[in-house]
């Protein structure tokens, strides 16, 4: 799978910006790059049960102490040792404190278990100016195991609140290998309330554009999710787990031709309105930022329906999906590894490059 992903990742950026729109794309079922409508259908649909995954991905860092505790100074001030390196199960933490309201984490994921072949780098610079606000300049990169970059994403929190009770707004940009232009821009807002001592109610939504350049689909997708009966939950090993419903609204636009709104609440515009659906289920990540579990089923637009499990343990974690039409016909799988990074493959035997939850060609 890695070379696929090699040859892809190569395709993808020698042909970026090579195929522009041809304006909105309309009708009930847009084509794809002159493909039939239950191509974007099932692309569409696949990138709606990834979305939960990647939004937790962000999001777990919150929970799980990997920015130091949510709204706390004291956490940063006193509590982390700075410049600690450990390799344990393919991971390092680096803390550096810069200051009483400045800590620095960093979080090194490899493919190896003498942490040599680095395969993702996060970073993240946490300011808390005062106990009711925090910022988070956070970036993260992928590499595959020839040391290559594969792509990045920049996000920013703003964080108000108490500890524990508090709310998060969340705006991200991801990048394929040297591209400028945005694969996926990201933006959330999300309310935490605790509900007992281990579990808090998790509000809000949030709402992604995803731009798929290659020439065979040269269209823009669309994901707007509201949270209902969302919960986060962190177990005594310090495993973070979100759980509940989103409901979706999913659009398709000619490449480039979907906006992200700029503040909350995040909405998409242009292009057209495939339909709405639900996503519902879990994910679960270990206390060191790692997926360890994964349980969605997306009831999408059409009869599209897609099944997301995993097997293994964190580190060797496979994600699998299956989609299938309103005939209950199997139309793609897919499957990605604990950073998101894989490949779909369409029943017509065509394939496409998945990196950070995202079909990026």
């Amino acid at each position: 799978m890695r070379s696929f992903m090699l040859s892809a990742l190569a395709a993808t950026i020698l042909l970026a910006g090579c195929g522009g729109g041809s304006g909105v794309l309309g009708g009930s079922t847009p084509p794809v790059g002159g493909q039939s409508g239950a191509q974007a259908d099932t692309q569409s649909a696949a990138q709606a049960a990834m979305a939960p995954v990647s939004t937790g991905d962000m999001l777990a860092g919150l929970y799980d102490g990997a920015y130091g505790s949510t709204l706390s100074t004291q956490t940063h001030a006193l509590s982390v040792t700075p410049q600690s390196t450990i390799c344990n199960n393919k991971h390092e933490e680096i803390t550096t404190v810069v200051s009483s309201t400045e800590t620095i984490y960093e979080n090194k994921y490899f493919y190896d278990s003498a942490c040599t072949e680095l395969a993702k780098d996060v970073v993240a610079d946490v300011t808390i100016p005062s106990s009711s606000t925090e910022n988070i300049v956070r970036t993260v990169k992928w590499y595959n195991e020839a040391g290559t970059e594969m792509a990045n994403r920049n996000g920013n929190f703003n964080i108000t609140g108490s500890a524990g009770d508090f709310t998060a707004v969340l705006q991200s940009a991801f990048f394929v290998g040297t591209s400028t232009q945005a694969a996926n821009q990201y933006g959330g807002q999300f309310t935490v309330a605790p509900q007992n001592s281990d579990t808090w109610t998790l509000a809000g939504g949030h709402a992604d554009v995803f731009n798929d350049d290659k020439p065979s689909v040269n269209a823009s997708f669309g994901v707007v999710a509201a949270l209902q009966n969302a919960t986060v939950s962190v177990d005594s090993s310090g495993d973070v787990t979100f759980a509940g419903t989103r409901n979706l609204t999913l659009s398709m636009g000619s490449l480039y031709g979907l906006t992200l709104s700029s503040a909350p609440p995040f909405s998409v515009s242009g292009g057209s309105t495939l339909g709405s659906g639900t996503a519902t289920g879990s994910v679960e990540f270990n206390s060191a930022g790692q997926l360890e579990a994964v349980n969605i089923t997306v009831d999408t637009v059409r009869g599209y329906t897609v099944v997301m499990t995993s097997s293994g343990s964190p580190g060797s974690i496979s994600i699998n999906g299956v989609v299938t039409n309103s005939s209950d016909v199997q139309v793609a799988t897919f499957t990605v590894d604990q950073y998101g990074d894989g490949v779909i493959t369409y029943a017509n035997g065509n394939q496409a490059l998945i990196i950070d939850w995202h079909i990026v060609g």
